[in-house]
């Protein structure tokens, strides 16, 4: 019987990764008593006919799953076994630098890595919210709709956003805060790296703080089971967050699905009414305005529990379809389309900004926020000197945002329409691997149309019910009214070696060439002189990177690094006021530059037990593009020549300049202890600071000190785990002058006619309870209570109060 198996199935097996499709060369196969026993080679293959057909064959490699099949179950699975990564070893390998995969202790360079297995236990419920599960990530929120990330000191267009290798920064990013990461959905994410500083040669323009890059869950081609559904929900007190998500994944010899569609809603949050720092009323909101799109009310409202932040409630609509083909000849094909959508999003801090002691805006809202992406992926595997494997990543991405606003005593609501289509081609490549080196290259091509339209129109109503719209007028668009364009064109390249088995040595650079063009109408223009604008900008970047590993539990990094990044629509033409100040377009703007050198060092000891890293940088910023004071020359609505009259109203006029010189240095602590199997302690801190510029003073988006502490407990079905997470304050002399850190939402210490002086923002100090129960297989559910004390507290530069005390329940369940 055994010599019938052995003749009929002399053949090859090809054993490949079960996400990338790639061969896998040197998997250790074995059977069950270690006595028959083969290897992949250098194709990924070995021969089947060692074996037995009773014997289990075991698949092993470090950083994958361990598989066990029969002969009969390898057959059936048309001799193609697909591994799939192991989550304890995954985040050993990263795959951000230089837009290839490697092992991260020959990187030098800082990344964060969030896996599946914190986003299920712990289920964001945004994709802003998702980043704070990586050591060193701070959100600014403006809105409940809300979550800019900051790296570093820096935020918005000066860190980068990526979704499966596609650029999610565009023409219109803008240098305050952003609320673009909500449009990813956590529940469809598999992994996340963030990618601290400038160190990225693969991505160029806009990662001067750093590249947080999504990726999304893909399917897995031959699985054992054909169709994997999955349903989870989630639910919080504090904001009255639903979440809802369905997800399948199809496989099947040649190609696989995976589907993904999830409904969020938020109501209003209620924040914490324990008041530590002292100002009784600081965030209460004690009136609101009540009017919708459809509904007026001429008066706010009466809040009748001021601890409720009313206008925070928004939904969103987020859909994934991704496939994953095996074509001929070793290439794969994946076709990855994301939509997202909601409704329209109140933004809370416009809400309350009060003029002459009551509320200035009667409505002011995002319309919804729409992000499409098609993304064909072609990967190809030559295994040629100078092309042993590559991808390309095609791709088109239509964004529409849109805003509305109308102030108390006027009928006039004032409409801006932004629409942007974006294609990009990637080209990612790999020569092969020697012993000791590698190199990887590529180039990148991009082009964005920013269609830009605005109008005021009178609303129309019957008691409390707005009927209809009067005609349009025309008012100043937010991007050049003729329509704008920005075009990218880059190559890079990063060579690896491996110096000694000790040493490692990485060394890239990457050419970026940008044009942009604008062109202003002369129809509600408030600059006359301007007209057809065209910039070319070209920057030459690069990073070297040392790492030293002297011991098995040491390792040693030195990075010399620099960034770019090269003015966009929104720094260039922008028209947009806020609180009287209106910033106008500067066509003379050049790109800022960020001189980075950072040094750390690392501990794991050989048991897994304990680890620490202790890291500084210093990053020194060059023709800093900061908000000055701007004269329009032209203008004669005032006699003022640092104001104009904008939308009925006189306001003083900035643009964004390029300053000069500015610094910011930090260091950053991450430690882990395990005490016995079942107990662990972490902790995380960052420290920034930056002197104050020459010019503009204060940089913004500098917080001097935050972290996270964590007691954990590890049953054999459940974790528990205490976290305590804080922030230092900062003082008010040590906010920007350009209205980034918002000194106006902290709490007021003096005020009269002339004069109102504020605190800055307090610093604060929450404990939560979080747990995650794996009842089986296909059944888990997490409890967590937020806010255990019920703190009231701020995150610094945003409009809004963080939650009070909240439970959040959620489950997993699998079919």
């Amino acid at each position: 019987m055994s010599l019938v198996f052995i003749s009929a199935f002399g053949q090859k097996v090809k054993v490949i990764d079960a996400i990338t499709q790639e061969q896998l060369v040197g998997v250790v196969v074995v059977n069950q008593d270690n006595k028959r026993y083969s290897g992949t080679d250098e194709k990924g293959e070995f021969e089947l006919s060692v074996f037995l057909d009773t014997d289990r064959i075991r698949f092993q490699m470090i950083g994958y799953e361990n598989l066990s099949l029969s002969p009969a179950q390898i057959i059936k699975r048309g001799k193609i076994i697909g591994l799939s990564s192991d989550e304890n070893k995954l985040n050993e390998i990263v795959l951000s630098v230089a837009r290839t995969a490697e092992q991260s202790e020959k990187i030098a360079e800082k990344v964060a890595v969030i896996n599946k297995i914190d986003i299920k236990e712990q289920a964001p419920t945004t994709g802003a919210d998702l980043l704070l599960l990586a050591p060193g990530v701070r959100l600014q929120k403006s809105q409940g709709g809300g979550g800019s990330p900051v790296l570093r000191g820096f935020e918005a267009n000066r860190v980068l956003l990526v979704v499966d290798g596609v650029r999610m920064n565009n023409a219109i990013y803008r240098s305050g805060h952003l609320q673009n990461a909500i449009t990813i959905d956590p529940q469809s994410i598999e992994r996340v790296e963030v990618l601290f500083g400038p160190s990225s040669v693969g991505y160029g323009s806009d990662a001067m703080g750093g590249v947080v890059h999504y990726y999304t869950k893909t399917p897995k081609i031959n699985n054992s089971k054909r169709l994997t559904p999955r349903f989870s929900s989630n639910f919080q007190t504090a904001s009255q967050a639903q979440n809802y998500h369905f997800e399948t994944e199809a496989s099947f010899s040649k190609w696989a699905s995976y589907s993904s569609v999830s409904f969020s809603k938020f109501g209003d949050l209620i924040m914490g009414k324990n008041r530590q720092h002292g100002y009784e009323k600081w965030g209460l909101v004690e009136e609101y305005s009540a009017n919708t799109e459809t509904y007026f009310y001429p008066k706010p409202s009466t809040n009748e529990d001021p601890n409720i932040q009313k206008n925070i409630g928004y939904e969103q609509l987020d859909f994934l379809q991704k496939f994953i083909i095996n074509l001929p000849q070793e290439k794969q094909l994946t076709i990855n389309t994301q939509f997202s959508t909601s409704s329209n999003i109140p933004r809370f801090d416009k809400l309350n900004e009060m003029r002459d002691g009551s509320l200035r805006f009667a409505e002011w809202y995002y319309g919804p926020q729409k992000r499409f992406l098609f993304s064909p992926q072609f990967k190809i595997y030559p295994k040629k000197k100078g092309l042993y494997k590559g991808t390309f990543t095609a791709a088109y991405q239509n964004i529409s945002e849109s805003r509305m606003k109308r102030l108390f005593d006027e009928f006039f609501r004032e409409e801006q329409n932004e629409n942007l289509d974006v294609f990009s081609l990637n080209g990612d490549f790999q020569m092969i691997k020697k012993e000791k080196s590698s190199f990887a290259y590529g180039f990148e091509l991009i082009g964005n149309k920013v269609k830009s339209n605005a109008f005021s129109k009178r609303i129309i109503f019957v008691g409390n019910k707005i009927i209809s719209l009067g005609n349009t007028m025309h008012i100043p668009t937010r991007y050049p009214s003729g329509g704008s364009s920005y075009y990218v064109a880059a190559l890079y390249g990063n060579y690896r070696l491996d110096i000694n088995p000790k040493a490692t040595l990485a060394v890239g650079s990457r050419f970026t060439s940008t044009l942009l063009k604008a062109n202003w109408t002369e129809q509600a223009l408030i600059d006359s002189s301007l007209d057809l604008v065209n910039v070319r900008n070209d920057a030459l970047t690069g990073s070297i990177a040392w790492s030293y590993r002297p011991t098995d539990e040491w390792k040693i990094n030195l990075l010399v690094s620099n960034g770019f990044r090269a003015p966009n629509v929104d720094d260039l033409g922008k028209i947009r006021e806020n609180k009287g100040v209106l910033i106008v377009p500067n066509t003379n703007l050049k790109p800022e530059y960020v001189y980075n050198l950072e040094g750390g060092i690392a501990y794991q000891s050989n048991s897994g037990n304990s680890s620490f890293s202790l890291r500084g940088y210093h990053s020194y910023l060059r023709d800093y593009i900061g908000r000055q004071a701007y004269s329009i020359m032209s203008d004669q609505t005032t006699l003022n020549p640092e104001t104009i009259l904008f939308s009925r109203e006189a306001v003083q006029t900035i643009a964004n300049t390029n300053i000069g010189r500015a610094r910011i240095y930090g260091a950053s602590f991450i430690g882990s202890l395990s005490i016995n199997p079942s107990i662990n302690l972490y902790s995380d801190i960052s420290y920034t600071r930056a002197p104050k510029n020459e010019t503009i003073g204060p940089l913004p988006s500098i917080l001097p000190f935050f972290g996270n502490f964590r007691l954990s407990y590890f049953g054999e079905n459940f974790s528990l785990s205490l976290r305590n997470t804080f922030s230092s304050g900062k003082n008010p002399e040590d906010y920007s002058n350009g209205g980034e850190d918002g000194i106006e939402e902290t709490p007021i210490v003096f005020e009269d006619e002339n004069q109102i002086n504020y605190a800055g923002t307090p610093r604060w100090s929450i404990l939560s309870l979080h747990s995650f129960f794996d009842f089986s297989e296909n059944v888990q559910g997490r409890l967590a209570i937020e806010n255990l004390f019920d703190l009231h507290y701020r995150e610094f530069a945003s409009g809004i109060s963080s939650p009070g005390r909240s439970l959040n329940v959620g489950f997993v369940v699998g079919f």
